[in-house]
């Protein structure tokens, strides 16, 4: 259970001094996350400062320190944040890649990709020392939400997985997933287009063998959940 001063959100929880109540405090808190990461983008998170901050969002250092204990706290919101916006940048892909499933992961891997590119302070603090324990475990929780929307997205799209547990087959597709996109990343601001590619490949190559091919010629759009 989050305490009196946490926030819950998909992720998990950021952890607020105080819980902005009023619609204008909960929009400042949101400016100053937004200002923190363009501020992270531009300078390199070791260079950002709580007064940058306040001054980028048009609030006051104490104004800042009612909400968050420190600087640290600022960045673990900011990718906090980010795994919330990453569900939607997933959800827009599944609309605008309707076609057969390999499609669809590829389609996925290339949306994740563009997050990285372009989640203001999301790259910078991940590949940073500031990586804490809390953005971590956001990610973790964010991977084990994931994997039963993904085996219901099959489901749902008429594929079935047979000769594996599919939530097992998913949680190892999000671990390949997560740890190719790390490696593309890491070392190439752009993400390196081979380990991209690379990851596509990995995940069809062990997703295939399960996908009956019945079930992949003929499957067809079922309905939205509701």
């Amino acid at each position: 259970m989050a305490a009196a001063g946490d926030r819950e959100t998909a992720a998990g929880v950021v952890t607020l001094r105080r819980v902005p109540l009023q619609t204008r405090s909960r929009q400042r808190v949101q400016g100053v996350l937004d200002a923190a990461a363009e501020l992270v983008d531009e300078l390199g998170p070791d260079l950002v400062t709580t007064t940058m901050i306040a001054s980028r969002s048009g609030v006051s250092v104490g104004w800042l320190y009612d909400y968050f204990v420190d600087r640290e706290a600022i960045f673990d919101a900011i990718v906090i944040r980010a795994m919330d916006r990453l569900d939607a940048a997933v959800e827009r892909s599944h609309k605008h890649h309707p076609g057969p499933w390999p499609v669809r992961i590829s389609a996925v891997i290339d949306a994740l990709a563009e997050f990285y590119r372009n989640e203001p302070g999301y790259r910078a603090l991940w590949f940073s020392p500031y990586l804490s324990i809390e953005m971590v475990e956001a990610m973790r929780r964010h991977d084990d939400a994931s994997a039963p929307t993904a085996v219901a997205g099959l489901a749902d799209n008429g594929i079935v997985l047979s000769a594996v547990d599919p939530l097992i087959a998913f949680h190892l597709v999000i671990g390949i997933i997560d740890k190719g996109l790390d490696l593309a990343f890491r070392f190439d601001f752009d993400g390196d287009p081979a380990m991209i590619e690379e990851t596509k490949r990995a995940v069809l190559a062990y997703v295939n063998p399960y996908v009956s091919p019945s079930h992949a010629a003929k499957a067809k759009p079922r309905k939205p959940r509701r």
